[in-house]
């Protein structure tokens, strides 16, 4: 699955490497323009064309009769009747390349979160680091220690959250950093990446998973932790970026969305797909 991920997130880091040093709506922008491309593409070697066009025309008759016949209640009754089957007709034939589609956006979703979800530190804030021991290690008898690289001052002294089988660590950062955090736990030493400093569109991972195939799935920016280690999740408190336009901050993935929604309403007419 790791190599998958991989693969996968090359292949965006490639789409968005022109767009770096842009203004991120233009990263966005071209990211959500392939997706409709992609998405119509599967649409329509995947559906039925004729019967969703056959029964999108049923349920505009449909709603035709409703107006006609508003006051012949059995017939109108017998019209919503005949509506509401054409509407789960509708949608069994939207089914197909729905379940083909969902596995490509989730893994793409992922990777665009890494790109668009967070943003860098920059001098003078702080963040937490933490990380989540496995059951078979004492939180309050453990070895623990942190490596920082220059640009980061650590300001607190481990604090062992025994509940949470939990390590926290605050940290400042001075200045610019493009180096990994080193954590060490019983002499074992683990890796967490971290930016700081940096204006671009960067990818940046909040978290490097354990086994947890889940959390891999969310998080595939790092190689998850090795088999056996004490952590079962590193994790830094990276800011949320947002996207502003018309003087609104917007997420990311609502942003994507939309273009995503307007892009595909406007070029289905030309790849002749039926939605």
């Amino acid at each position: 699955m790791w190599w998958l991920m991989q693969a996968f997130g090359f292949i965006v880091q490639l789409l968005l490497l022109p767009f770096t040093r842009l203004n991120p709506w233009a990263g966005l922008l071209f990211v959500s323009l392939l997706t409709s491309l992609f998405m119509l593409f599967i649409y329509k070697k995947t559906s039925n064309q004729e019967k969703i066009k056959q029964t999108k025309s049923l349920i505009k008759a449909h709603l035709l009769e409703m107006r006609l016949f508003q006051h012949d209640y059995r017939t109108l009754l017998q019209t919503q009747k005949n509506l509401l089957l054409a509407n789960l007709r509708y949608l069994s034939l939207n089914l197909k390349p729905l379940l083909v589609m969902i596995i490509p956006l989730f893994l793409l979703l992922s990777q665009l979160n890494l790109w668009f979800g967070y943003r860098s530190f920059q001098p003078g804030e702080t963040f937490l680091l933490k990380v989540r021991l496995t059951p078979a290690v004492e939180v309050d008898r453990a070895s623990l220690d942190l490596e920082t690289p220059p640009g980061l001052t650590v300001e607190t002294p481990v604090l062992r959250i025994v509940d949470e089988n939990e390590v926290d660590w605050r940290i400042r950062v001075k200045e610019a950093v493009a180096a990994p955090l080193l954590v060490i736990i019983n002499g074992e030493k683990y890796r967490k990446e971290i930016a700081a400093g940096f204006h671009q569109l960067k990818k940046l991972s909040p978290l490097r998973p354990g086994k947890n195939l889940w959390l891999q799935l969310l998080y595939p920016g790092e190689k998850p932790l090795p088999a056996g280690a004490y952590a079962e999740k590193v994790e830094i408190t990276l800011p949320e970026y947002r996207l502003s336009f018309l003087g609104i901050r917007w997420h990311w993935l609502v942003a994507y969305f939309l273009l995503s929604i307007i892009f595909a309403l406007v070029l289905k007419r030309f790849l002749k797909v039926e939605i």
